[in-house]
């Protein structure tokens, strides 16, 4: 009996083990995976949590890799938008990157896919995927095939400086007459023109940059020397930002929220004028600031609150939605007949279309974001527009009409999203298009202020 409950011992404890075994074998299953990449891969952090998040990081990345030929990156999908964010841990960028930092790596937003970054990480924002991800560069054993090193950087695409897909690509390079045209259908509101503003003034800081390292006499990379070349016209662009900006507040075209922003910087331009020593223009300054104070006074929460069906404006492709909302409408009637009764041959094919046109309206709905609109400010533009469309149409057909709730096209979320070579000063991380704090002071570098908002793919540019 004592050589029973042995084995029966002995069998329990082998059982036990498996079990703990087959548990670790399924987290560090992936770190295998990425250790024995070649070249650079993509791996999903979905349904994972803190404990195997942490894990995968230590397994795969607490050791050099071994030596490689070419740089590789490992891309990791941390967070998506609305549809899709219940299958991450909502901290797993967190707890990624706090993970990569206890083994020594270091955050570098001008990170690229070379030798030179290993053991350097960034953050990222797919906007037309509407994913976060974290990039590793990982470390490698020597530092990489230095026979390959020196070719494989020569032949491997510079990357740019701004991706050129980007808003702040778009500013920097268009004609005068172009930006004018984008500012109206991309910025249509007083608090993205204050923003737009702010990118402009990084992509001149960013100029300046590069001229100082001209005239220090060290020579542009291919990617400093091509922007360089296609910059166009930026004072000009700032100055007419500036003056259509002035036209709302002149206009009272302002939202509750912008008008209390103003008030805001216009205490603390009065404060700051109070300070300074007495002089002539320091009294002119003082001057207008108080008239400022004295007009914002006037624009009361009720007379913005009156403009609210003007301002802010519709949906930049409300045309386009509305049509498409009114041939959902008999398929929502329809749909909702067929789950009290039977449909015939010609009403079941006809609900075949609704997935699709919802699809379409999401689609033009999450086009008709602006370039550095707040995601709490673009749900109101989008609510509004669907509750005054409900009050025209859907009381007539006894319904209303429902799109999908639309994602707000992945323009906020998920820690930090600075994600380039070249990053701005701007606005503060509240917002969809998220800043960094501080300045970049040589026309290359790493690390650095972030002005993310400009630097994001535009995911609506077909649409453009």
């Amino acid at each position: 009996s004592l050589q029973l409950s042995s084995i029966s011992r002995h069998c329990y404890d082998r059982f036990f083990f498996s079990i703990i075994l087959l548990f670790f074998k399924m987290v560090s299953g992936m770190a295998a995976s990425i250790r024995s990449s070649l070249e650079s891969s993509t791996f999903d952090l979905a349904g994972h949590d803190a404990t195997s998040i942490q894990s995968i990081t230590h397994d795969a990345f607490s050791t050099p890799f071994p030596p490689l030929d070419q740089m590789i990156r490992i891309t990791f999908v941390v967070g998506a938008g609305k549809l899709s964010r219940q299958k991450y841990d909502a901290k797993a960028m967190q707890i990624l990157t706090a993970a990569l930092r206890e083994l020594d790596y270091v955050e570098d937003r001008g990170a690229g896919c070379s030798f030179d970054c290993a053991g350097c990480f960034k953050t990222q924002h797919d906007t037309g995927k509407n994913l976060f991800t974290v990039v590793v560069f990982p470390k490698v054993s020597g530092g990489g095939n230095s026979s390959n090193n020196a070719s494989g950087d020569a032949n491997e695409e510079e990357e740019p400086l701004l991706p050129t897909n980007s808003p702040g690509y778009k500013i920097a390079v268009c004609s005068i007459s172009t930006f004018q045209s984008l500012l109206s259908s991309q910025c249509p509101t007083y608090a993205q023109k204050r923003k737009c503003m702010e990118c402009i003034e990084g992509l001149v800081e960013l100029l300046q940059s590069i001229e100082n390292k001209l005239m220090g006499g060290h020579p542009l990379d291919s990617a400093e020397q091509s922007l360089y070349d296609e910059m166009d016209e930026l004072t000009e662009k700032l100055a007419y930002t500036q003056k259509e900006a002035a036209k709302h507040v002149d206009e009272g075209l302002l939202t509750v929220e912008e008008k209390e922003m103003l008030v805001e910087m216009n205490q603390t331009r009065i404060s700051t004028l109070m300070k300074e020593k007495s002089s002539a223009a320091v009294a002119e300054k003082l001057k207008k600031a108080l008239a400022r104070k004295e007009y914002l006074q006037r624009l009361t929460d009720e007379k913005l609150s009156s403009l609210s069906s003007t301002y802010p404006p519709p949906l930049r492709h409300e045309a386009k939605i509305t049509p498409l909302r009114k041939k959902l409408l008999p398929l929502l009637a329809l749909e909702g007949k067929a789950k009290g009764g039977f449909l015939t041959l010609a009403e079941t094919r006809a609900l075949t279309e609704k997935e699709e046109i919802e699809s379409e309206i999401e689609h033009l709905e999450e086009a008709s974001y602006g370039w550095f609109e707040e995601e709490d400010a673009f749900e109101e533009r989008l609510q509004k527009s669907r509750d005054k469309f409900n009050a025209k149409y859907a009381k007539k057909s006894g319904g209303k009409a429902s799109a999908k709730k639309t994602s707000a096209a992945g323009r906020s979320g998920g820690g930090g999203n600075s994600v380039n070579k070249w990053v701005l000063p701007g606005q503060n991380q509240k917002g969809g298009w998220e800043t960094a704090g501080g300045k970049k002071s040589s026309a290359k570098g790493k690390g650095g202020s972030v002005f993310s908002a400009m630097m994001l793919d535009d995911s609506s540019s077909d649409e453009d």
